[in-house]
């Protein structure tokens, strides 16, 4: 009841800001928040914006009046249902599938903005993006699944190449290694399931290697894992918060589009574990293209089944003992060419 009262409070102050709004982002978490804060640093020196949420947002450049949480389910409804601007980006697929839907008083255009540079045809819905007025692709990859999308639903919707700014924030932050591993995987991807997490902590800490692990949020709201059972392991702060992959030396995922990231970010090759693919629709195999987790998998990165991870915590002890850091921190030649290549 507490947070109707709040939100029916702000919701009369979010109208007064729409009416002098014409611009809008809808981050649906503060995780979501780190991706998208470039896109939304670079609208508000130009213009009044609003922001809707439904977690709390701590930035200190934003003023508090730019910003209104929502979390009773009615108002975070009520708020879509009477849009009235010209502009809502979003990095939130599935429109008109969820809560979040198109207004019914205005013709508000929707754009959808790329919070991970992942195949946009297997890890999300099928229709997760026909709604959308425009989408943005950050890759020849994502520009040609989009290019076939479009075809297969007879959608009008914009395609728009853009740099994926993540880099950019990625790339200010500290850049002082201080901790050799980094474990960050995926949610729904069975990683806790068949314990990668306490098996990689058995095998490093007999290496005396040290490393944190950092779930993905959304594994914390599907109840994969809880900070209870991860209290004998090293976090990477909250896990809200940015990943600054120049922490750590190396990087161990499974099926994250972290790794991507990654080699965006280095030109090297990360260590991924082969659990089960993370596959939301069943359809994939029905476009021309592999996702690019599929065909990029053994280039980008090098893989070990889940029965093998002694010899993933062998390899980075091997490479730390004998080999200097500016040695395998070098960029690969091969991972450089694809990443200047296909991304923009």
């Amino acid at each position: 009841m507490k947070n109707f009262f709040k939100d029916l409070i702000n919701f009369f102050r979010y109208k007064r800001s729409e009416a002098i709004c014409n611009v809008g982002f809808f981050c649906e978490s503060s995780f979501i928040y780190n991706y998208i804060e470039p896109y939304i640093k670079k609208k508000i020196k130009k213009k009044n914006i609003i922001i809707i949420s439904f977690e709390d947002i701590y930035d200190e450049d934003i003023q508090d009046k730019n910003v209104f949480v929502f979390k009773s389910n009615f108002f975070r409804e009520l708020v879509f249902l009477t849009l009235n601007i010209k502009y809502l980006y979003s990095s939130t697929p599935d429109l008109n599938y969820t809560i979040f839907k198109k207004s019914k008083l205005n013709k508000c255009k929707y754009i959808y903005l790329q919070h991970t540079p992942v195949s946009l045809t297997m890890i999300y819905n099928e229709k997760a993006f026909n709604a959308f007025d425009a989408v943005q692709v950050i890759s020849n990859f994502q520009y040609i699944e989009m290019l076939e999308i479009k075809k297969k639903f007879n959608l009008k919707t914009q395609i728009f190449k853009s740099k994926y700014l993540f880099t950019e924030k990625a790339n200010k932050l500290s850049n002082d290694a201080i901790i050799d591993v980094l474990i960050a995987p995926t949610w729904n991807s069975n990683f806790y399931k068949l314990n990668c997490h306490k098996l990689l902590k058995k095998y490093f800490d007999q290496k005396q290697l040290s490393f944190k692990i950092r779930p993905h949020p959304m594994s914390y709201k599907k109840g994969e894992i809880s900070k209870i059972e991860l209290k004998n392991f090293q976090m990477e702060v909250d896990e809200d918060e940015f990943v600054n992959f120049k922490k750590y030396d190396f990087f161990v995922s499974d099926w994250s589009g972290l790794f991507i990231e990654y080699a965006i970010l280095f030109k090297r090759k990360s260590y991924l574990i082969n659990t089960p693919k993370k596959i939301s629709n069943e359809n994939y195999k029905n476009y021309s293209t592999l996702p690019i987790e599929i065909s990029l998998r053994n280039i980008l990165c090098k893989t070990y089944d889940t029965e093998n991870l002694n010899e993933l915590a062998e390899e980075i002890f091997i490479i730390k003992e004998n080999f200097s850091k500016s040695n395998y921190e070098k960029q690969d030649h091969n991972i450089k060419k694809i990443i200047d290549d296909n991304f923009y």
